[in-house]
């Protein structure tokens, strides 16, 4: 029995079912009782509870009655010894709080934050209210009820600070406003807030959280600053950086269920992981390596250590696996970056110097990839672990192979304690009862359910799916069943692994149980690349809620935390071969497609607009979907489906970084012959050429391309039905570079409908009002812009006119103004998710800080260590960078010989295309002012002609 007193007064049986709570001084006697279990709690203890203002003139006798009434409930678990009452058999949400409350504490201590946030998240996840709610607040549960609320805001604080270090300041900034604005005179929170504001580029309002706090104090309670508010206020005055989390939060499956029978395995893989830093996890489909791989993740965890978990069952081209990886990581791509670096270098850096263990599961399919890889990942990652799950080992040197194979079966005649005591047993008995409740292996069924179990293998996977028939089945019953179908199948190809007979067999026979109705949803959902909503199961399977609950009862379906649904990969396997049996494969495929194609578009008009990050994420969960339904179409030649599934994510594919893949695969969809509607024609264009900002595409072809979508456009109104094909023209008249044709377009745009388009306008447009009038003309054009993306909440257009605002800033000698709009926009392009070391924006800090830091000598060496990382992780464009503001650098050390060479030798470095590139921009302009210096007017008017041909569209 479970008495829970961290909310309302419960009472939960041992089947789990709601007891009734006593009425009246029955609950007040619980709650005190329940404060101690285990321990006597003395008469006297008990009346001052009952009675804490005045006790009756017969408080032992009228104790007596009320203990009386309270075993009616609660039975034998009152117990009266010589020291008092006591509850026995009984536990408590308050004895849970305060165990785990201690961990985390103690966690904290040895300064292991990832386990301080779990154990804290665990522990706050108990309160469902005020402690002792619903009972009278006065002597003795008013004060336990102060000493746990105490207890809790001290995890919460724990909680707090961890996820800041973890996660950085964004994530825990609404959570800080909310525990400020509950008690603004708690100065450790209102230091928290200040910081985390700070570093979150909001100097101001920091400063004016402080402000606030000094003035309550002192017209509150007459006193000054503790020291701790005054440090905060001091690091906000010296200036914080913002705040990336280095390490992204774990993201690791919660499983709904209990991994046994793996003690040995478990106990066994943190020294093997110690030693050999490669450990596989091998054996036949069913066995359960992916379960015991993710307990494993989860205790490696909680003891402090930083795990990521990668599933790569839902790969289907073996050289995406860096990319894969590197989503896995959390280490999406900027969403301003112009870049065509090697993912498996940027994997690589952003594992460097990291104590990291990477869960890699489901290498079976791509094993030979998966191994070059990982193999290569380790010998440059020497702080790297890596956990592996295959059907077979993965060959690397210095790999350590651990055989997952069944579990040990019992003999038919073994004791009954001995036979509840092996795994199998113990596994189908916890299965079973999430069928049934009051199911138990006992005396009269045990030989039953040892038949039942040998006759699997002791396969857990055929185990969880027998246990899951126990709704409909008895276990005598599921015994002949099985027996009499492997018996039969045993017949079967003698040619076939026996670990292929024996799964088939057990999903066969699962197969067999269900209607034709379940059959069909459960052959369609093999169309899913890894997960799906239930709204997706439902569209493109043809299916209900009822019809996917009723899966997942049967343990033919997984559901995940946050309501998605998939297949175990061996019963996608065999579901895939069914549906391909029942012919309708191609069908279920374009049905996946339209469904896919129909969430793309919705979900576009909210990618420009403030809630684009949240959709973002939820694209990014159907990432394997998406590229599965446009390679299917390919695939089928099926042209209009093709390109309906990939235009809208055209924006997608570009904020999360996706842009070498889609632009392959828009390079591809646009190749098809076939009649397509005009407007998918048109708008395929602008999924495809984004290489243009990075110097990858041919400025030249990307216009003829753009003429012909244009063409397009005009004969068939195409821009009443789509404002975004504006673009068209816009980038059109910067690839001519025509002022006036790019400014009717601007004039000629809605300020409501095409507000997203005419933002992006007015970015062009500052370009040739500072080409015209100089420094300060473009304030208005991109004061427009911006106010703009302010209004519509568009993070992108917001970071890029921060950019060109913070360099109006500069232009007019307003250093510290123009790093507060450039920390402003990091801080926005840090909400997608980026990593720091890939920023665009940080790239500007660094000339602002070359150009006017008071110690050059300090930046330069700044800008080496940058220059050498950005190497490493071939991210070519912050070489360029960093190389640029190192000579400015050395300009002001007057090393300009050496400024010159570092400029020459970053130009080599320079893209094909220089049209477009801001990086050359930057270069030029520096080697235009390092020539004239040095007096080299060839070298001055060479790096003034390849200025002057940039059509780079943003002022800067």
């Amino acid at each position: 029995m479970r008495v829970e007193l961290l909310g309302p007064l419960r009472i939960t049986g041992d089947d789990g079912a709601e007891v009734p709570v006593p009425a009246g001084r029955q609950r007040a006697l619980l709650a005190r009782l329940a404060l101690d279990p285990g321990h006597h709690v003395t008469a006297d203890a008990l009346i001052d509870a009952l009675w804490p203002d005045e006790a009756p003139a017969n408080a032992a006798g009228a104790l007596h009655t009320q203990l009386s009434r309270l075993r009616r409930v609660l039975g034998d678990r009152v117990v009266h010894g010589p020291g008092g009452y006591r509850l026995t058999r009984v536990d408590t949400d308050v004895e849970e709080f305060e165990r785990i409350a201690a961990q985390a504490e103690s966690a904290s201590r040895e300064d292991s934050p990832a386990a301080v946030r779990d154990l804290a998240q665990r522990a706050l996840a108990l309160w469902r209210g005020p402690a002792l709610a619903d009972l009278e607040g006065r002597g003795p549960a008013g004060a336990a009820a102060v000493r746990l609320t105490v207890r809790r805001e001290a995890v919460a604080a724990l909680h707090i600070e961890a996820r800041l270090r973890l996660d950085g300041a964004d994530a825990v900034l609404a959570d800080l406003a909310a525990r400020h604005a509950a008690d603004p005179l708690d100065e450790p929170d209102a230091a928290r807030y200040m910081r985390a504001l700070a570093a979150s580029g909001r100097r101001a309002d920091a400063l004016a959280v402080y402000e606030q706090v000094r003035s309550k104090l002192a017209d509150d309670l007459g006193v000054d600053p503790s020291p701790v508010l005054g440090e905060a206020h001091l690091d906000v005055l010296r200036g914080i950086e913002p705040v990336v989390p280095e390490h992204r939060p774990n993201r690791l499956p919660q499983p709904l269920t209990a991994c046994i029978g793996r003690e040995d395995e478990l106990a066994e893989l943190p020294a093997l992981l110690d030693r050999h830093r490669l450990v596989t996890l091998t054996g036949p489909g069913g066995t359960g390596k992916t379960r015991l791989a993710v307990e494993a993740a989860h205790r490696l965890a909680a003891a402090g250590r930083t795990v990521h978990m990668v599933e790569l069952a839902p790969v289907t081209d073996a050289g995406k696996l860096p990319e894969v990886l590197l989503d896995a990581l959390g280490h999406n791509e900027s969403v301003v970056a112009r870049r065509g670096d090697d993912p498996e270098t940027r994997l690589a850096e952003a594992l460097w110097g990291r104590d990291v263990v990477l869960v890699a599961d489901n290498c079976e399919h791509v094993v030979e990839s998966a191994a070059a890889l990982l193999a290569r990942l380790l010998a440059r990652v020497p702080t790297l672990r890596v956990i592996a799950t295959s059907r077979e080992a993965l060959g690397i040197r210095g790999e350590t192979v651990v055989g997952v194979g069944p579990l040990p079966l019992p003999g038919r005649d073994d004791p009954l304690d001995a036979v509840r005591a092996h795994a199998a047993i113990r596994l189908f008995e916890e299965r079973a009862r999430q069928s049934d409740p009051a199911f138990t292996v006992d005396a009269a069924n045990a030989a039953a359910v040892v038949d039942l179990c040998t006759a699997l293998d002791g396969l857990p996977l055929a185990i969880e799916l027998a246990a899951a028939r126990l709704r409909a089945l008895t276990v005598d019953d599921l015994a002949a069943r099985i027996g009499d179908r492997f018996g039969l199948l045993a017949r079967g190809p003698r040619t076939a692994e026996p670990r292929q007979r024996t799964l088939r067999a057990v999903v066969d026979w699962s197969w067999d149980l269900l209607d034709p109705r379940e059959r069909g949803v459960l052959a369609r959902m093999s169309v899913f690349n890894g997960s799906a909503d239930l709204d997706a199961a439902c569209a493109v399977c043809s299916a209900d809620a009822d019809d996917i609950a009723g899966l997942v009862e049967k343990s033919l379906v997984q559901r995940l935390p946050g309501g998605r649904y998939r297949l175990l990969e061996t019963v996608r396997e065999y579901a895939a071969s069914r549906l391909s049996e029942a012919g309708e494969t191609a069908d279920r495929y374009e049905r996946h497609a339209a469904h896919y194609a129909g969430l793309a578009v919705a979900a576009e008009p909210h990618l420009m607009r403030a809630e684009q990050v949240e959709w973002l994420d939820r694209l990014a969960a159907d990432h394997g979907n998406f590229t599965a339904a446009i390679r299917r179409m390919i695939a089928a030649g099926n042209a209009p489906a093709a390109h309906r599934s990939i235009t809208p994510l055209s924006w997608y594919w570009w904020m999360r970084g996706h842009r070498r893949e889609g632009q392959e695969l828009a390079r591809r969809v646009r190749g098809m012959p076939g009649d397509v509607d005009p407007i998918h024609r048109a708008r395929i264009v602008l999924a495809g050429t984004w290489g243009l900002w990075s110097g990858w595409l041919d400025p030249a072809e990307v216009d003829a391309d753009f003429a012909q979508a244009q063409a397009l456009c005009e004969a068939h109104g195409l821009y009443e039905r789509d404002p975004l094909l504006l673009m068209i023209p816009l980038i059109r008249s910067l690839l001519a570079d025509d002022e006036d044709a790019l400014r009717a377009v601007i004039a000629a745009l809605d300020p409501e409908r095409d507000a997203w388009v005419r933002g992006i306008g007015l970015l062009f447009a500052s370009e040739y009002s500072e080409r015209a009038h100089g420094p300060g003309a473009a304030l208005a054009d991109l004061a427009e812009a911006n106010r703009i993306f302010m209004r519509l909440g568009e993070r992108f257009g917001l970071i890029i006119t921060l950019q060109g605002l913070a360099a109006e800033r500069m232009a007019n000698d307003d250093y510290e103004g123009a790093r507060g709009l450039l920390i402003r926009a990091l801080a926005a392009e840090s909400e997608f998710g980026a990593d720091l070391a890939e920023s665009v924006i940080a790239e500007y800090l660094w000339r602002l800080d070359a150009r006017h830091g008071d110690d050059p000598a300090a930046v330069l060496e700044k800008m080496r260590e940058v220059a050498d990382r950005a190497e490493r992780i071939g991210n070519a464009e912050n070489v360029i960078a960093a190389s640029t503001s190192a000579a400015i650098c050395l300009q002001r050390l007057g090393r300009l010989e050496e400024a010159r060479d570092e400029l020459l030798l970053a130009e080599t470095r320079l893209p094909q295309f220089l049209d477009f590139s801001e990086v050359a921009v930057h270069l030029y302009r520096e080697l235009v002012k390092v020539a004239h210096d040095g007096g080299d007017p060839d070298l001055e008017a060479r790096a003034a002609a390849m200025l002057s041909e940039s059509n780079w569209p943003f002022s800067s």
